[in-house]
């Protein structure tokens, strides 16, 4: 049934920009994600949406849909191929079932910080995942930063790998988790919406997040130690339908991408500040403290990696081209 409603709205998203097309050569492009409007990478959204209405000097009108409130995440990929959708945030957590490349850049201590990961992403590992996108008949527009996971705890720092057993921590699951348990702590699965719950509960007694997130969501109140590990790069970023970008003139394929390539440097440069320099204020001012781990610290740390990485390359061949990336643009 599901699948019957998205193909009727599908059908008459493509009727309307046809029609509207072939009236006055104007565009109706709906754009959803899952951002609130207050969320820092909201921002970067509004300049694509501006930029586009802007430079197309009104050919195209964009239809937003934030906070989740036309689409979820998880159905982002499947909106955008058939038409839903025009264009969505590719929420990549969510993805890696179909396209479990989007893992591959993931794997904790794989690169030295978020200035290293732009370098990978724009050397090679974007275009890697513009094919897999392809697949789904979903132009990759862009891909910029999400933020640097960190471990956020009530008590304790995390200096070295001894330091997490026993501990019960939210995490994101994949190699993120293998990592946490050849530690010998406890990885567990917590909803977002049920993450305040287990903090106050004392089921868990930290989490693997961004600061963003430590901060908007209000756990900063409980998790009180951060340890800036850098230990995960996240990214994502805007898909639009394959089909509904062809059917614009070439004119207005260069302003979307144009608009695209704004966009992905402002989500680039406002996360990394925002990661970077503006969280350690927001942390100092909520009495949070702060270790950022040392270079010896973090090498211990990639060294707990190395079996897992070498597990991985063996059961993934196609893995070996980002870790060669990551090398090369360290």
């Amino acid at each position: 049934m599901k699948g019957y409603i998205w193909a009727a709205l599908a059908a008459g998203t493509m009727s309307c920009a046809m029609a509207s097309g072939a009236m006055a050569q104007e565009f109706t492009m709906k754009l959803a994600h899952h951002y609130p409007d207050v969320h820092i990478q909201a921002a970067g959204i509004r300049t694509f949406v501006s930029e586009i209405e802007k430079n197309s000097e009104g050919r195209i009108k964009v239809l937003v849909y934030p906070a989740e409130t036309l689409i979820t995440g998880r159905e982002a990929l499947e909106a955008v191929e058939g038409g839903v959708v025009d264009v969505a945030t590719m929420s990549t957590n969510y993805q890696t079932g179909n396209i479990p490349q989007l893992e591959y850049y993931t794997y904790p201590f794989m690169f030295d910080n978020a200035q290293h990961f732009r370098r990978a992403m724009e050397g090679g590992i974007k275009e890697m995942l513009d094919v897999e996108y392809e697949k789904y008949n979903i132009k990759l527009l862009n891909f910029y930063h999400k933020g640097a996971l960190h471990i956020m705890h009530k008590t304790a720092f995390f200096e070295k790998p001894e330091d997490f057993s026993g501990q019960r921590l939210r995490s994101l699951g994949g190699t993120i988790s293998q990592l946490l348990s050849s530690m010998g702590a406890n990885p567990l699965s917590v909803a977002l919406g049920e993450v305040d719950a287990a903090i106050e509960r004392n089921v868990i007694d930290g989490i693997t997040t961004n600061c963003a997130a430590h901060i908007s969501r209000g756990w900063s109140e409980h998790l009180k130690y951060v340890t800036f590990a850098d230990m995960s790069q996240g990214g994502e970023g805007m898909g639009m339908n394959a089909d509904f970008l062809a059917s614009l003139p070439e004119d207005l394929q260069k302003v979307v991408m144009d608009a695209a390539a704004k966009m992905e440097d402002q989500e680039w440069s406002d996360m990394i500040e925002d990661d970077e320099v503006s969280c350690m204020n927001k942390w100092e001012d909520a009495g949070v403290k702060v270790h950022i781990l040392t270079p010896e610290q973090r090498g211990a740390f990639q060294k707990q990696m190395e079996p897992i990485f070498a597990e991985a390359l063996k059961a993934r061949p196609d893995l070996q081209p980002y870790v060669d990336i990551a090398s090369k643009t360290r």
